[in-house]
């Protein structure tokens, strides 16, 4: 009885474990690239790191306005004095004052928009760099799909040749066909099934790195659920190019953060300029003195300031003051002070300024160049791999009708099988092209999606019809 027992034990465990171990084969299931990138996504730390540390700079520029708020400061002070001829008087002030600056030409407003804009754009390239990681996914997730079903063709065609390998053995054993005929056959078998012994070496090891890129231990069971083969829907570019470079060029993050540093250039060389403009500020302050506390004798002072700093070689700066109790007005005060800073090579700068802004405009004409042929390349190969697909498909069809009439053949003995198996390898190899051909087309059609910051919906498709 004991032994029954244990005997239904292990049956519900091997069942159990059986289970378990159908649902780990099917842990990961991937059914699009989009689907594979976000996976990736999810499972990359660095990259949750990065999002998180890209919207925490818009924040700090967000609130990076503190050149426009007023400073305060406290001080403190006590003198002792003795007179020989005079009291001794014991001296204490405690003042607080408060300064802010009025008006300086826009610079700070400038710097703080563009700071602000720049941490938008700091975002925009954490999104750039994160299309760069979906491409690789994509890449992987292709190349692993595309040996997947390269593998499945060549263990067709091997599972067909040694059909006609057995016919052949024994029409060779009963005197039927030649031997020397059964051993070309056998070595063009041999060869087939190495390669299909390579393509499944060559899939394992994209199965890794696929695995390695989505953030999957080696260990981990996934598929690959991806029908986009069978509703392949052709669908070709060329003739949208123009309205794909727009769409490109507005989305590129290089370009604009050009743009917006010839803009802030210029706009700080323009400023420089305006030597004219003073930067105002003001100060006003309350002091308490006395000889004990509490001190109850305030003071009040206020003062304005009118600085030139843009004259580079003579800066004057302009004060004028006036101080005052609850009483009576008892300190009026006018200052101004002249720097002389020789720069000899002041007239040079201004010319390095001037070609500095030129060569961001050559810069960024540069990149969208570069850009436009990027775009162009993407384009031509992925409507180049619809035509050569078209191509293989046609031929495909071809060799599958004279694959049938070379079955006649065989059966009449009017063909050799070794002949009949070279038809079999032709089509296999067109099918195979055929595939790669498609594959190759719908990786070029990520790439433009993520060139283009489409998501991968086949929305760049619709784009494009709708602006036709």
């Amino acid at each position: 009885m004991e032994n029954k027992l244990r005997a239904r034990a292990l049956l519900v465990i091997l069942f159990l474990s059986s289970l378990d171990g159908a649902v780990r084969a099917a842990d990961v299931v991937f059914r699009s690239p989009g689907n594979a990138v976000d996976f990736a996504v999810q499972n990359s730390q660095f990259w949750i790191l990065q999002k998180q540390g890209a919207l925490q700079n818009m924040k700090a520029a967000k609130f990076s306005f503190q050149d426009f708020l007023p400073s305060f400061s406290l001080s403190f002070s006590e003198a002792d004095t003795t007179s020989l001829l005079a009291q001794d008087s014991r001296t204490k002030t405690i003042q607080v004052s408060v300064n802010q600056e009025l008006f300086d030409g826009g610079k700070k407003k400038l710097a703080y928009d563009v700071g602000r804009i720049s941490s938008l754009y700091a975002y925009r390239e954490y999104e750039s760099g994160l299309r760069d990681f979906s491409s690789d996914v994509i890449s992987r997730y292709y190349q692993y799909l595309e040996q997947s079903a390269l593998t499945g063709i060549r263990e067709d065609l091997v599972n067909t040749a040694a059909e006609q390998l057995a016919i052949i053995r024994r029409e060779a054993d009963l005197g039927l066909t030649l031997e020397t005929d059964y051993l070309e056959y056998l070595i063009s078998y041999i060869n087939i099934e190495n390669e299909r012994d390579q393509s499944i070496r060559d899939l394992k090891t994209m199965e890794r790195t696929f695995k390695a890129a989505v953030g999957l231990n080696a260990e981990a069971a996934i598929s690959i659920q991806d029908d986009f083969y069978h509703n392949f829907d052709p669908f070709y570019f060329e003739d949208f190019v123009d309205f794909l470079w727009n769409v490109v060029k507005n989305a590129n993050t290089e370009i604009k953060k050009q743009y917006l540093t010839a803009e802030y250039a210029q706009k700080q060389l323009k400023y420089s300029r305006r030597w004219y403009l003073p930067v105002i500020g003001a100060q006003g302050s309350i002091s308490f003195s006395g000889d004990a506390y509490p001190l109850t004798e305030p003071k009040y002072s206020f003062k304005l300031t009118f600085s030139f700093s843009d004259l580079s070689l003579f800066p004057i700066s302009v004060n004028s003051g006036i101080g005052f109790d609850r009483d009576r007005l008892y300190n009026v005060n006018n200052g101004m002070s002249v720097t002389a800073k020789p720069n000899p090579a002041y007239g040079i700068q201004r010319k390095q300024a001037d070609i500095g802004l030129m060569q961001n405009n050559l810069q960024r004409i540069q990149t969208e160049n570069d850009l436009w042929e990027s775009l162009y390349s993407l384009v031509i190969s992925h409507d180049n791999c619809l035509r050569s697909a078209d191509t293989a498909e046609r031929t495909i069809g071809v060799l599958e009708k004279r694959l049938e009439f070379s079955k006649l053949e065989l059966k009449k003995g009017e063909k050799k099988r070794i002949e009949y198996l070279e038809e079999l390898i032709s089509l296999a190899q067109g099918r195979m092209s055929l595939m790669e051909y498609r594959i190759q087309a719908a990786a070029l059609e990520r790439s433009l999606e993520i060139l283009a910051s489409f998501p991968f919906d086949g929305g760049l498709k619709d784009a494009c019809l709708q602006n036709k």
